[in-house]
């Protein structure tokens, strides 16, 4: 009869890697990490810059639209346009009730 023990295989100690391999695999990732850093760190400095000024371009460009809208008061901009007191618009108008049956008047 044929036996296996799988345990056997599982108990012993790994293959180590040499301590040279260990020391050039961390000072890889150190190289790695510190190149990702410095590109990273790059691209904010070139990135921030140019979200700045077209962030700045952009409030320019709503403010002077919203002045052409007539809305360039600071204190309440989505208010209404207050009307000249010496216009005053009355909207007259005459209401009839409909009947049923009634045929409308054109």
């Amino acid at each position: 009869m044929i036996r296996v023990n799988l345990y056997d295989q599982l108990n012993r100690r790994g293959a180590s890697m040499p301590r040279w391999a260990t020391w050039l695999v961390m000072a890889a990732s150190f190289v790695v990490g510190i190149t990702l850093f410095l590109v990273a760190a790059s691209l904010a400095l070139i990135l921030i810059p140019i979200v700045a000024v077209a962030g700045a371009i952009a409030v320019w460009r709503l403010k002077a639209k919203l002045k052409a809208a007539g809305f360039d008061r600071a204190a309440d901009p989505f208010g209404g346009q207050a009307r000249p007191a010496e216009r005053i618009e009355i909207i007259d108008a005459e209401y009839r009730i409909i009947e049923p049956g009634e045929t409308p008047r054109r």
